[in-house]
């Protein structure tokens, strides 16, 4: 057993004199030997890992820290953190859709919904623009966000909802291209609010942010919107500074303080449900 040990990493020598040597041995003049790295191999390996983990973390979390910058002084947490609107002037609240339950907003959505809804009763803004997604006829965020805030008993009038606000930087180009906003508070969570100020800020919209507490939600759901938001705050500083895509659907120009236009721009389902109170407003 000894012997049989002992002779374990020997070299043996094939018929054909192919010198063939057990794994991790190496041979030279002075005989096989074991292989090892040598301290100045480990020492680089280390430096290399500790590179790789550097740019990681460059990657993930410069965009976040570039988007909080930029934002930074220009985000609102209660509504006495804006000025009242002053006499002809416009300031839309802009809500970010965030999924539905059903045909309902979901409990995200609906405190974004709550928190625009006292800024127009609190004269911090004269105009909802609801935006999310429409992409299917089975989905339509942007009327279930439209009802919850004629529900909360917002004038119909006052709530336009854009149909095609399907990611943050769509929704800002559309608000700037179609709807004519230049002057906004963009309503959405506090985990989003910085990138949000950012895409409508480069979309050429005058914006201030309003940061919605999502504290009432269970630790895990808030850190995997974190987690999420992570990854698409690198995504949308690329679009805002770099490619500046255009929106997925574009449109033709709608004025949201003109009713006859509002009524005009809502979806014929929707419209036939509101003709009473447009045409009230003499639009028919």
């Amino acid at each position: 057993m000894h012997a049989q040990a002992s002779t374990s990493t020997a070299a043996t020598q094939a018929p054909d004199g192919i010198v063939v040597r057990p794994r991790g041995v190496v041979g030279g003049d002075d005989g096989p030997h074991e292989w090892r790295p040598t301290r100045r191999r480990r020492r680089w390996l280390r430096r290399l890992v500790a590179v790789a983990l550097l740019l990681l973390l460059v990657v993930v979390f410069a965009p976040r820290a570039t988007t909080w910058m930029l934002a930074r002084g220009d985000i609102a947490h209660r509504p006495a953190d804006l000025p009242r609107l002053a006499a002809g002037h416009h300031r839309a609240a802009i809500v970010l859709g965030a999924g539905l339950q059903g045909e309902r907003p979901s409990p995200l959505l609906a405190d974004r919904i709550s928190a625009a809804v006292r800024l127009l009763g609190e004269d911090r803004a004269d105009l909802l623009l609801m935006s999310g997604d429409n992409s299917t006829e089975f989905y339509d965020e942007p009327t279930a966000m439209r009802t919850a805030a004629i529900e909360a008993g917002v004038a119909p009038e006052q709530v336009a909802p854009d149909y095609a606000g399907r990611r943050t930087w769509d929704t800002c180009v559309r608000a700037r291209r179609v709807f004519g906003i230049r002057d906004a508070v963009i309503v959405t969570s506090a985990f989003h609010v910085d990138r949000a100020v950012a895409s409508c800020r480069a979309a050429g919209i005058h914006v201030t942010g309003y940061s919605v507490s999502d504290d009432r939600f269970s630790v895990k759901h808030r850190a995997v919107w974190r987690t999420r938001e992570l990854a698409a705050t690198g995504r949308g500083l690329l679009d805002a500074w770099v490619l500046r895509p255009e929106p997925a659907v574009g449109g033709d120009r709608i004025d949201p303080y003109d009713p006859c236009e509002l009524f005009a721009s809502l979806a014929p389902s929707v419209a036939a449900e509101s003709a009473d109170d447009f045409g009230a407003l003499g639009c028919g």
